[in-house]
């Protein structure tokens, strides 16, 4: 009897998914829906890939006939399997192994390189040569509504090594409450672009306070702050990027930093953004392949999903393929 049971609760097990074992181009039912993603929840974002996929990206029959005889149950098996933590513990530990054995120790050539660029450019820095700070914050006033026409930002430039001829720099404002905000990926690059530069050509041996006017975007963080109010909740970032002394330009190109290596320091400790530039930095400055631990990993785990579901993996992947083409 308990045998008879378990046959019948196994073939109703069977029937209510039954309707998965459908070609994908075949669309279900509201109820042959409903109960696949009451069964398992995962079904429901596995559905919508297969609706995209199927609806929006191929569009021909050329393109369809391929996955033909593929059904919602492979897909939704691929889907299970992609999933199973238990199953790809050891996987991900293996993966973990093997990649600091290849890679590893290129993040200690990266931070070594970075150092001794970071010493090199302090040596030789044409900031040795000249201190620029921000020392005041003026504004103009419209006569008549009282509104405020300009803001002009005074810099004091202090001359370190005798006369300085003329002196290019660049500045950066970016809000202290944005030190932190690591996962902000878009407005760290953003804010990188946002840089206003000054040039002054009239000669100074001595320090002097000299005035430009703030860009519109400056402008705005700016016509109601005192610089003390400045200073309490902003940061300015000064570049010398350029001087002229005793009759040679002397710039910060002349350094001949590596490119990756600037990159590099552009984003240091913003997690997700320092990453996208070591491979840079080991192929210019190495001249040696490297492989991060993500893409490493997500290599080795397409190997497996390859090999399992040949013909569901060349299904999830068609979008990229398209864009690639694109």
């Amino acid at each position: 009897m308990k045998k008879l049971l378990l046959l019948f609760t196994a073939i109703g097990l069977f029937s209510c998914n039954s309707h998965l074992d459908k070609p994908i181009f075949e669309p279900l039912t509201v109820n042959e829906l409903k109960e696949s993603i009451d069964s398992d929840s995962l079904f429901k974002d596995t559905y919508e890939y297969i609706v995209y996929i199927r609806d929006t990206i191929l569009k021909t029959d050329m393109e369809k006939v391929k996955f033909a005889d593929l059904t919602y149950e492979q897909v939704f098996d691929f889907a299970k399997f992609s999933s199973d933590t238990v199953y790809f513990k050891p996987v991900n530990e293996r993966i973990e192994k093997e990649w600091n054995e290849k890679y590893g120790i290129y993040e200690q050539k990266v931070d070594s390189i970075s150092d001794y660029w970071k010493k090199y450019k302090e040596e030789n820095s044409i900031e040795q040569y000249v201190k620029v700070e921000l020392a005041r914050i003026d504004k103009e006033y419209y006569s008549y509504s009282g509104g405020i026409r300009n803001v002009n930002l005074g810099f004091r430039l202090t001359p370190l090594k005798g006369k300085i001829e003329q002196l290019r720099f660049g500045y950066k404002i970016e809000a202290k409450i944005n030190e932190k905000d690591e996962e902000d990926i878009y407005s760290s690059i953003y804010s990188a672009l946002d840089k206003s530069w000054c040039l002054t050509t009239s000669p100074f041996s001595k320090p002097v306070v000299r005035y430009w006017e703030a860009s519109y975007t400056n402008e705005k963080i700016l016509k109601n702050k005192t610089l003390e109010t400045f200073n309490r909740d902003y940061n300015i970032y000064i570049e010398v990027d350029e001087i002229r002394k005793d009759g040679v330009n002397i710039s910060n190109d002349d350094l001949n930093i590596p490119k990756s290596v600037i990159n590099h320091w552009e984003y240091e400790n913003k997690e997700y953004l320092e990453d996208w530039y070591i491979n840079d930095i080991i192929e210019e400055v190495l001249g040696e392949e490297y492989m991060s631990k993500y893409d490493y990993r997500n290599q080795e785990i397409d190997k497996i999903l390859k090999e399992k579901y040949p013909l569901v993996y060349e299904f999830i992947k068609v979008p990229m393929k398209k864009k690639e083409l694109e």
